[in-house]
């Protein structure tokens, strides 16, 4: 079984790039026993869904706020 620091190591990698099928069946099992890295997985996940939409927000705004200032300085 995994430990929890190895537990929460691949569940930061999770977000960067795919775990392997032995990686994803370790984790689950221990997220399964461990309601601590269990409670962990659900508060990173809502972390990242944020940040993921407030940086695509940024994005729009600052897309859009780019655009005005280009219209304005060719009119």
């Amino acid at each position: 079984m995994l430990s929890c620091i190895k537990a929460t190591e691949l569940m930061e990698q999770k977000e960067l790039m795919p775990l392997s099928l032995l990686q994803k069946v370790q984790l689950q099992m221990h997220v399964a026993m461990c309601s601590g890295c269990r409670n962990y997985m659900k508060q990173t996940a809502l972390i990242n869904k944020l940040l993921n939409k407030t940086f695509n927000s940024v994005l729009q705004t600052d897309t859009a706020t780019l655009e005005e200032k280009i219209l304005s300085k060719i009119s």
